[in-house]
């Protein structure tokens, strides 16, 4: 039996205007949902990562959704084609069933905590809870300002940028590229700020794809304008596609997947490092420009605060880990992990099941 193949994606992200999700997006055309509900701690990311990792000894391709506020936690795992997930329900992407019982599921872990074990440390809970909050509060406030420094370092290039250019550039693209039609559209994020710092999935996630195009450049060059062209085309064809959004800018696509055509095109971020392949096509978005502005003093200081800015979030997010950790402690000590761990082999075996019935459909 094949090994299944595991794909990190982040569902939701640390932006310069808060946490955003792409949870209800990521969801989209599921058929059984499984949510986990309960505090911080309770065991919902390790039944995650077992379910995942135990479908994916049988053979099944998963995709794990990773948090972004903790590299080691998980938010979700989905098995695209049983076309059955398994979510963290909780906030900050609180998520309640849509169609109880037909395609949503609660599965409560707070079921199997200690009440007055909690309440006997309800102070400390709340506290921690604010700090974290509060933390969360200082580090977006950080991104907001590097997203505004962001906003003019695209302004530098973006008065240069040859609309003309991009437009005959995205057309060559799709001819190149669109030659058959299949549907679906999928949203969700490949990189984001987190407790260890920027991160990106992105090159993980295009390893696989035997046509790459690399897009290079400083913000502001018109390659999310590329991007957006290409997305619309494909969505019009009817093409079945990933699109992975910029985390300091979500309306923007950094990263676009054609899983049927083998193609991705990926905006590598500005000073992000990648091992590019012989047959990579690589596209530099200065050519898009009437001409490459020269920096000034001002603006290299702009682009220096920009990363300033960012790392300084990063701290606070990574604070807001260490205080979540500790509010963990108090849940850990209040769970029934031996409960929790019946409750995770019957939500697996409901997997089975739900395995065994798409097996009869198609043998009937």
């Amino acid at each position: 039996m094949r090994q299944g193949k595991i794909k990190y994606v982040f569902p939701g992200s640390n932006t310069p205007s808060g946490f955003h999700s792409f949870y209800e997006e990521g969801l989209k055309g599921i058929d059984r949902i499984f949510i986990l509900k309960g505090g911080p701690g309770v065991g919902k990311s390790t039944l995650m990562r077992k379910i995942g990792t135990a479908m994916a000894d049988r053979g099944y391709d998963v995709e794990f959704w990773q948090c972004s506020s903790d590299n080691d936690s998980l938010d979700g795992v989905l098995i695209q084609s049983l076309s059955v997930a398994v979510i963290d329900g909780t906030a900050p992407h609180v998520v309640d069933p849509r169609y109880p019982g037909a395609i949503d599921e609660i599965i409560n872990l707070g079921e199997h905590w200690n009440d007055s074990y909690l309440r006997t440390h309800k102070k400390e809970i709340v506290d921690l809870t604010h700090q974290i909050s509060d933390l969360f509060t200082k580090g977006y406030d950080f991104l907001s300002q590097a997203g505004q420094l962001r906003t003019q370092w695209e302004k530098i290039y973006y008065v240069h940028v040859n609309h003309h250019k991009i437009t005959a550039e995205a057309e060559h693209l799709m001819d190149e590229i669109f030659c058959q039609k299949t549907p679906a559209t999928r949203h969700l994020f490949a990189s984001a700020v987190t407790p260890k710092g920027f991160m990106s999935f992105a090159e993980n996630l295009t390893a696989n794809y035997p046509r790459r195009y690399i897009l290079q450049g400083a913000p502001g060059c018109g390659k999310s304008i590329l991007l957006a062209k290409i997305a619309q085309s494909a969505e019009t064809r009817g093409h079945a596609m990933e699109v992975y959004h910029n985390t300091f800018a979500p309306e923007r696509i950094e990263l676009l997947l054609f899983p049927d055509l083998g193609v991705a095109i990926w905006d590598v971020p500005y000073e992000y490092k990648i091992n590019v392949r012989k047959d990579d096509k690589v596209i530099n978005g200065t050519d898009f420009l009437n001409e490459i502005p020269t920096l000034s003093e001002t603006e290299t200081i702009l682009m220096e605060k920009f990363h300033m800015f960012v790392d300084e979030a990063a701290k606070e997010i990574a604070q807001a880990k260490v205080t979540h950790d500790k509010l963990e402690t108090y849940y850990n000590k209040a769970m029934d992990f031996e409960a929790v761990d019946e409750t995770g082999t019957a939500l697996f075996n409901k997997i089975l099941n739900i395995i065994a019935e798409k097996e009869k459909t198609q043998t009937s």
